[in-house]
């Protein structure tokens, strides 16, 4: 993705020779700076910066932006809006003074940008209902309004009152819960890291129930340990309500697991949510996830504060089996075949044993040697031998 933009300092004639010590020196720093600008923005596609050409009035390089294939690439309104938003401000990139109008890829420039789109997605835990399928319906109406009284104050908090066009979602339905979807545009040069989003939605109060790990912005998901279990409750009797998640008595039994698990992990540290995301039969099999913060917990030290909570949970009215609390295994690594062995085995006899050979026969000078090596080798009958 091509990048050019006015470095104010003086032009060298020696910055025209790409094999000059001045244009070494400069491209490597420009390569470096930008490299730190953009790695964090596109931290698995982005791989380097490399510099072209320098033109003069005053420097002006025109650079290179190299991205992995089949990877998230930035769109050039993007590229521009990186760097603008890196030298607002000091008007600096490291020690180097850029004049951040000069900002252009391909066509975009900061004058020309179009409106940036903030596109917000997550799943709600709440009843899907037909008439969400209808944006001019009451129900769709009121349930837009609550998440854009939610969202919009987060959004200007980095892109200011800017907003352009009403922001309205799009709701559907994903298992009887309500996947939500609502895009936003802002009129503005700056573009903010969507993990520094994720990050300020997630800690923001939220009017309505959702599943905290769904949340994406630009296709940017929310980063959390889910640990799965499939939880057998004895003292329940299965329903076929409780197959729908959008029923009543789904909710309910639903609600009663997440609130006693959570006072189990109240105090644990990095722990973030629990989730009912599925009733099965058998008395009744909740299909539970706990989530926390990425590398905060294991597997194993949350299935013993389950086990350890089991008297817990009964007393809140739930009788767990305690076998159901292993959760899934990683697959066991196939043994590696004794045939296979033997044959290594075997091939490594035969490595040792036959350079031997041919040493010995390269150095035997007896013209009986290969006659005498038969008979070593022969097999005889035990008769044959004198004992």
């Amino acid at each position: 993705m091509p990048l050019s933009f006015r470095m104010i300092m003086d032009f060298k004639e020696t910055l025209r020779d790409e094999k000059s010590q001045d244009f070494k020196d400069l491209s490597d720093k420009v390569s470096r700076d930008l490299y730190k600008i953009y790695v964090v923005l596109y931290p698995v596609g982005f791989v380097r910066a490399l510099v072209r050409r320098f033109r003069p009035g005053s420097v002006i390089p025109e650079v290179d932006l190299e991205f992995k294939a089949n990877s998230t690439t930035a769109s050039n309104p993007d590229i521009v809006r990186a760097l603008y938003t890196a030298v607002n401000g000091s008007g600096n990139v490291g020690d180097l003074v850029l004049d951040k109008t000069s900002i252009k890829s391909d066509t975009a420039d900061v004058n020309t940008l179009p409106p940036l789109r903030i596109v917000t997605e997550f799943l709600l835990i709440e009843g899907f209902t037909p008439g969400l399928s209808s944006s001019i319906s009451a129900e769709s109406i009121q349930l837009n309004d609550k998440i854009n009284n939610w969202l919009k104050p987060i959004l200007e908090t980095y892109y200011g009152q800017t907003m352009v066009n009403s922001a309205f979602a799009n709701f559907s339905n994903s298992d009887n819960w309500i996947q939500t979807k609502v895009e936003y545009q802002f009129s503005t040069p700056i573009i903010v890291n969507p993990s520094k989003i994720i990050d300020g939605i997630l800690a923001s109060t939220s009017p309505v129930r959702y599943v905290r790990y769904t949340l994406k912005v630009n296709e940017n998901q929310a980063q959390f340990d889910m640990v799965p279990f499939s939880l057998r409750i004895l003292n329940k009797d299965f329903s076929n309500g409780l197959s729908n998640r959008g029923s009543t008595e789904f909710k309910e039994l639903s609600t009663q697991v997440t609130t006693s698990i959570k006072k189990l992990f109240g105090n644990e540290k990095g722990f973030s949510e629990v989730y009912v995301m599925k009733l099965t039969k058998g008395s009744v099999v909740a299909s539970t996830e706990v989530t926390f913060s990425p590398g905060s917990t294991s597997p194993s030290r949350v299935s013993q504060i389950l086990l350890n909570g089991i008297p817990s949970l009964e007393t809140e009215g739930l009788k767990i089996d305690p076998t159901s609390i292993n959760p899934p295994a990683l697959p066991t690594p196939r043994p590696f075949p004794g045939f296979a062995v033997a044959i290594i085995v075997l091939c490594g006899l035969a490595i040792l044993i036959i350079p031997i050979l041919i040493i010995v026969v390269s150095k035997s000078k007896q013209q009986g040697f290969f006659r005498k090596l038969a008979q070593a080798f022969s097999l005889r009958s035990t008769d044959y031998y004198d004992f």
